[in-house]
């Protein structure tokens, strides 16, 4: 799987990085319709493959960068969801945003984390529980930069949300 992935998105990056996927400008509403319909399928499949190999597959993205999943309580449903997203080490925590690959919508799960912050977060096969903690200012900005250093995309998706993107630390809890 890891190879489709990397086949696959070499192809994908170029019409992304133009601005737009296959000519379609970011922050439209034709793009936020492709882009969420990716996402999802991708997040969807990233599912399947990870019950399937028992999460031994899939956990790191095709540039290396750390796919960490957080399970959090649903804030109109009250159910568990949980996710995977690309994410930063900083000093004992992880960094998380709620880019939604440059999407003008908020995913889901940030309303999640704001209404209830706690859950549990799972690295390379450990699920561990965790406090999710917003961070806005400059210390938010830093921390972006962090993300972009990591992933370079994550600067498109700024510049073309049409919003400031929100960032959070995943602190694991100390037992």
């Amino acid at each position: 799987m890891v190879r489709l992935m990397s086949a696959i998105v070499p192809y994908v990056v170029p019409y992304v990085k133009r601005g737009g996927v296959y000519g379609v400008p970011m922050g439209t509403r034709a793009y936020d319709t492709w882009w969420g319909l990716t996402l999802r399928t991708t997040t969807g499949l990233h599912k399947v493959v990870d019950k399937l190999s028992g999460g031994r597959l899939w956990r790191r993205f095709p540039g290396g960068q750390q796919v960490i999943w957080i399970t959090t309580l649903g804030r109109k449903s009250a159910q568990w969801r949980r996710t995977p997203l690309l994410a930063a080490p900083h000093e004992g925590a992880w960094i998380i945003t709620g880019s939604n690959a440059g999407q003008t919508q908020i995913p889901a799960w940030v309303f999640n984390v704001r209404a209830w912050p706690t859950g549990s977060v799972e690295i390379d096969g450990t699920k561990t529980d965790c406090t999710f903690i917003e961070v806005t200012g400059p210390l938010r900005d830093l921390l972006y930069q962090e993300l972009v250093a990591m992933w370079s995309a994550y600067a498109m998706y700024e510049r073309n949300a049409g919003r400031e993107i929100p960032v959070f630390l995943v602190q694991p809890k100390l037992n």
